[in-house]
């Protein structure tokens, strides 16, 4: 009798597993306005995940410096119309944001070329977290999983020192220290999806560009990203 309910517990099992790591509230819901950055920046320093909606706000921050988005929904409208989010971007507010979509997003804020898939196809997420890894701005992570505040914060003061420009908390980043070691925090094993991390190293073979080749100079000019978790794999054909 008890190996009956086996199928079904796997079923609840596996539709747990499927749910993003939700947290009850986003930074900026807080501390939404403009005088109010260092305050988000404290709040969301100690979040075990940044949120769909503290990762919006951080990059319209990082790209105009400031948000003037009134809610969530405003700020995937930008997401989507600048590219960082697929058109498709349905996941909620305080869900985990996954390293993927924050990747592309980085890649295309800072016009981060990357080699020459990116150069070809342009920031799709998981090429995007690749390149970013290979230069030590994100942590090891796949594209499914999270940051920790405090290692996205790391992230952007990475970006920002690309750029030339002043840290959002400079006194906090040490370059010496590989990209989010520096935001080590205890619990955040819960925010970090199981999955195989990329190996570390050189992404791809030094490939031999042709003379003709000409890539695209502005990553705005690449198509929108393809939102991987609404893809479906194709139906079997039945003999």
């Amino acid at each position: 009798m008890h190996f009956r309910s086996l199928p079904l517990l796997a079923c609840v099992w596996l539709l747990c597993a499927c749910q993003p790591y939700m947290m009850k509230s986003s930074a900026v819901d807080q501390f939404p306005a403009p005088q109010q950055e260092i305050e988000f920046l404290d709040a969301l320093e100690d979040m075990p995940a940044v949120t769909n909606n503290d990762a919006l706000h951080g990059f319209l921050i990082l790209e105009d410096g400031k948000d003037s988005s009134n809610d969530y929904q405003d700020r995937v409208v930008e997401g989507v119309r600048r590219k960082w989010l697929s058109s498709s971007f349905d996941e909620q507010a305080n869900a985990a944001a996954h390293v993927g979509w924050m990747a592309g997003a980085g890649c295309r804020i800072m016009k981060i070329r990357g080699g020459l898939t990116m150069m070809i196809f342009g920031p799709v997420d998981r090429y995007a977290v690749k390149e970013l890894i290979y230069m030590d701005i994100l942590p090891l992570r796949t594209d499914n999983q999270s940051l920790s505040g405090a290692e996205f914060i790391d992230y952007i003061n990475r970006l920002e020192r690309i750029a030339g420009r002043a840290t959002l908390k400079s006194g906090e980043l040490q370059l010496d220290q590989t990209a989010g070691q520096s935001a080590v925090t205890p619990g955040n094993e819960a925010a970090i999806q199981e999955g195989t991390l990329p190996a570390a190293g050189p992404l791809e073979a030094p490939l031999v560009v042709p003379p003709a080749f000409e890539p695209a100079n502005d990553p705005d000019a690449f198509p929108e990203p393809i939102n991987t978790a609404v893809l479906k794999p194709p139906l079997e054909q039945s003999n």
